[in-house]
């Protein structure tokens, strides 16, 4: 367990996030809003919000990297699972 930049071999050289902290900002009127923070070093290196329309079945915004676009589709998968429909 921990961070794997300059641990792992696997770990991309050019990778600059340790890790990514997702969560439910709101959810209602079939959008999500997912803030997230990215992790450098144990610290705080970018942040941002996101917004995925229950209807479309998709982001609303782009996100400019893939990796943290697949993350974050994993995040709202697994939410939607939990929680089908808003509070």
């Amino acid at each position: 367990m921990g961070y794997a930049r300059g641990r792992c071999p696997r770990y991309p050289e050019t990778e600059a996030r340790d890790a990514v902290r997702f969560l439910i900002g709101r959810d209602q009127d079939e959008l999500i809003r997912i803030d997230y923070v990215v992790e450098r070093d144990h610290h705080p290196y970018s942040h941002g919000t996101l917004e995925y329309g229950r209807v479309l079945g998709s982001f609303t915004n782009a996100i400019e990297s893939p990796v943290l676009a697949r993350q974050a589709l994993a995040y709202v998968i697994s939410y939607l699972r939990r929680r089908p429909l808003a509070a």
